[in-house]
């Protein structure tokens, strides 16, 4: 059922929307404030440590953080969508119970950690990881004692104490990163900052006032309840570690740790506009989707629509610009060491400019109660990466093998289209914003490499 068989209705200005309408609002600015300066911090620290170090460290930190995900999603159940979604998200019984167990999981995920470094080393290579990877996972068991005040205030749209937390680590972590790098450059000064941020995070949380303290507790109804909600979260992270991380293991494994570092230089340029729509998505947009819901489909999608636009007339617009200044962004900003980065950048920018799109799309379906779909779409991913890859990379190298990763957003995109449809919630009208906006940025992109050209620091160097 789309657009044409429901007729939607303007949302009316309640005290109870006006009052929401105020909170998403305000939730957002808290977003964007926090990520931009957080990614002003990692931006202006990346491009001091990758003068300071050299692209095998950053390759070396990839496969560390890569195991560390994949652990996390591999066991993942969703506990933050959990919280924000149930109608029992206030009670502390079930919050300590989330509590206990995400500290219970954190030490057994650790221990894996630690029982897979070496197999992990002989297939990249490389003996550092047998050391690395169980130190690096430490920050996983850290972030296992992490309050639930975090999901408690996203719940609440109060966003304002977790900007002031991540900022803190954030500051911490590189305070800690460049002394080091200049002192004794190494892979170890990235695991270093990575567990300093950990740490503060962590403390962070649990001096923020909730108006609860966690403690070690165990109710079985709640457990069921979380793992019933979170099994096709479970199912779906999974997925999505294969979907995400395919390619980097790829890389490290046939290319080397030098090539996958200059590959997390793109993906970290890439993927900062695509990790502010999904800090958005999760801790402002999916709170209020989940109040609306009951309140009719009519409604919900006004909502949604309205939110969206965010993305469409914001994000779009810029990694379409993006997909075309790649190689002149990487040339103003780094060394000649990570010049692959900038064609890689183009690519990875169109697969982000997709996922922008799936990601609200996804997190409506959740607030419904449509947590499926989330698998369906990370399915769709990795049957479309496992088809794609081995075929892109056999015919055109690291170019085919990067193209096929983001190809495989499309039929993530063609299920939460249909989930969107059956559930009454499309607008076509709405949705043909995003072209719109998306041919608006490439226009606006080749506009300023013409300028950028015309002053001589233009770098258009194309590899697709």
């Amino acid at each position: 059922m789309g657009e044409a068989d429901t007729v939607s209705q303007p949302i009316e200005e309640t005290p109870q929307y006006g009052a929401l309408k105020k909170l998403v609002i305000r939730g957002s600015a808290y977003e964007m404030i926090g990520y931009g300066a957080a990614q002003v911090i990692r931006f202006g620290s990346n491009l001091v440590l990758s003068r300071l170090l050299f692209p095998e460290a950053f390759g070396l930190s990839a496969l560390v953080n890569i195991m560390n995900q994949g652990l996390i999603m591999l066991s993942d159940v969703g506990l933050p969508a959990v919280i924000i979604q149930s109608p029992r998200g206030d009670d502390t019984r079930f919050l300590n119970t989330a509590f206990t167990w995400q500290a219970v999981r954190s030490l057994l995920l650790w221990i894996a950690a630690s029982a897979l470094a070496w197999p992990m080393a002989y297939f990249f290579d490389s003996e550092e990881l047998k050391v690395l990877i169980p130190v690096g996972a430490l920050s996983v068991l850290v972030l296992g004692i992490r309050s639930t005040s975090a999901y408690t205030l996203r719940r609440r749209l109060q966003l304002g104490p977790l900007l002031l937390i991540e900022l803190a680590s954030q500051v911490a972590a590189v305070a800690l990163m460049i002394p080091w790098a200049i002192m004794a450059p190494s892979v170890w000064t990235l695991i270093g900052g990575m567990m300093m941020s950990s740490v503060v995070t962590v403390i962070g949380s649990h001096v923020v006032n909730v108006g609860y303290r966690n403690k070690f507790e165990w109710d079985p109804e709640s457990a069921k309840s979380m793992l019933e909600f979170g099994k096709w979260i479970a199912g779906s992270s999974m997925l999505t570690f294969a979907s995400q991380q395919g390619d980097r293991l790829l890389l490290g494994r046939y290319l080397g740790t030098a090539t996958l570092g200059v590959y997390s230089i793109a993906v970290f340029l890439s993927g900062a506009l695509g990790e502010a729509i999904t800090r958005i998505t999760t801790g402002v947009f999916f709170p209020a989707y989940s109040r609306v819901h009951n309140e009719g489909i009519g409604k919900l999608r006004d909502v949604f629509y309205k939110t969206r636009l965010l993305v469409d007339g914001l994000m779009l617009p810029a990694l379409a610009g993006l997909a075309v200044l790649g190689p002149t962004v990487v040339h103003l900003l780094y060394d000649s060491r990570y010049a692959e980065a900038g064609w890689m950048l183009r690519v990875l920018s169109v697969r982000v400019a997709l996922s922008c799109l799936v990601a609200p799309l996804q997190f409506v379906l959740f607030a419904l109660g449509h947590s499926r779909y989330g698998f369906y779409l990370n399915l769709a991913r990795v049957i479309a990466i496992a088809i794609g890859v081995p075929i892109g990379f056999h015919l055109w190298g690291i170019p085919g093998l990067i193209w096929a990763v983001t190809v495989s957003e499309i039929p993530a995109l063609i299920v939460v289209y249909t989930g969107f449809t059956r559930s009454g919630l499309l607008s076509l009208k709405r949705e043909l914003r995003a072209p719109v906006f998306y041919a608006g940025g490439l226009a606006l992109g080749y506009g300023v490499l013409q300028v950028l050209e015309a002053l001589g620091w233009a770098h258009t160097r194309i590899q697709f």
